[in-house]
């Protein structure tokens, strides 16, 4: 089961993960696991006007907010994802930012970094890189004229970032999106 995109022209941020979990296909929402830690960190860097949980998912395009994926398919970890399927999300993912034309770009991962940017990829806007690869915080490049914003994974797996520093993160690319609202 895939997960639908919750996505429309002109939003300000489009979060973007890796692909859905088992809880989430099975709930039919994004970010369902009990340790993902995506809504509570949505809720307290008030990117919305009052507390959401996975089951509003479908509303955030009303807070100019949009979620997808780049690989589709379910599946209990992203360990089992296959390189073929990382490159084919990726084409379907820039068309779908081509399409739907977001101001930010929110990758949920680092791992998505080198994902959107392959080293060699024909894009004139990837360029060879090294330190921004698997860093969090803005990226160099834009993608289709969009900012990138790399994001710790919120997944209750990820023990390589604090709750607090995920937080913070969260907070800057809010205070990001209210400094640029209404600029295009």
């Amino acid at each position: 089961m895939t997960l639908p995109d919750h996505i429309k022209p002109g939003l300000e941020i489009l979060f973007v993960g890796i692909n859905p979990g088992t809880k989430s296909a099975k709930v039919g929402h994004h970010y369902a696991g009990h340790s993902n830690r995506f809504w509570k960190l949505l809720n307290e860097a008030n990117f919305v006007p009052y507390p959401v949980t996975y089951h509003d998912d479908w509303r955030l395009p009303e807070w100019g907010l949009g979620l997808t994926n780049i690989v589709a398919r379910t599946t209990p970890g992203s360990s089992v994802l296959k390189k073929g399927e990382y490159a084919e999300g990726r084409a379907l993912f820039v068309e779908k930012v081509r399409r739907y034309r977001p101001r930010i770009i929110a990758l949920l991962g680092v791992t998505l970094y080198p994902v959107v940017f392959p080293p060699h990829a024909d894009s004139g806007a990837c360029r060879q890189r090294t330190s921004s690869r698997s860093r969090v915080g803005f990226a160099p490049e834009l993608l289709e004229g969009a900012q990138v914003m790399v994001l710790p994974n919120p997944s209750g797996r990820n023990a390589h970032y604090s709750y607090h520093d995920m937080l913070k993160n969260f907070i800057e690319l809010n205070r990001v999106r209210q400094d640029n609202s209404g600029r295009r």
